[in-house]
């Protein structure tokens, strides 16, 4: 998480707290729940780089899957329409860019 966070802009030092960046520049709630679960229940069970094989299998798995729904909706999907769009012919995106006031 610590260095999810910092791959999204945060500094990466207090989870919590750029948890709490991250909802002030308007994170998607359910994204930030997704954040919230990993950091309460994965901070009693793992640390960065490690992964204690006494825990529970489900739990780990849950976990594991909630950190990919975060990667996936902040980094993998914002990069496939960043790349689609450049792809747009430059008088399209001028036109947009003009409509939104940019």
């Amino acid at each position: 998480m610590q260095k999810l966070c910092k791959h999204l802009g945060q500094p990466g030092k207090n989870i919590n707290d750029d948890i709490k960046a991250l909802v002030a520049g308007g994170l998607d709630p359910r994204i930030q729940k997704a954040l919230d679960v990993v950091r309460v229940v994965g901070n009693n069970a793992v640390h960065p780089g490690q992964i204690d094989l006494k825990d529970d299998r489900a739990t780990a798995e849950s976990l594991f899957r909630l950190l990919n729904l975060i990667v996936e909706k902040m980094i993998s999907e914002p990069k496939h329409v960043d790349e689609v769009y450049a792809a747009l012919p430059e008088d399209a995106r001028k036109a947009i860019e003009k409509r939104d006031g940019k």
